[in-house]
């Protein structure tokens, strides 16, 4: 069963961040710069 997890960028450190949309829990930093590989980048809500 594949985790469903999204990436967002962090604005503070300009690096992407990867998300599990389940528990709402950071699961890993980069520290490369760009986007993972593979894993969707989540929008921003339109409230």
């Amino acid at each position: 069963m594949a985790k469903d997890v999204v990436q967002v960028k962090n604005p503070k450190t300009n690096r992407y961040v990867k998300i599990d949309r389940d528990t709402g829990r950071i699961i890993a930093h980069k520290k490369s710069p760009g986007p993972y590989k593979g894993i969707p980048v989540a929008e921003k809500r339109k409230d």
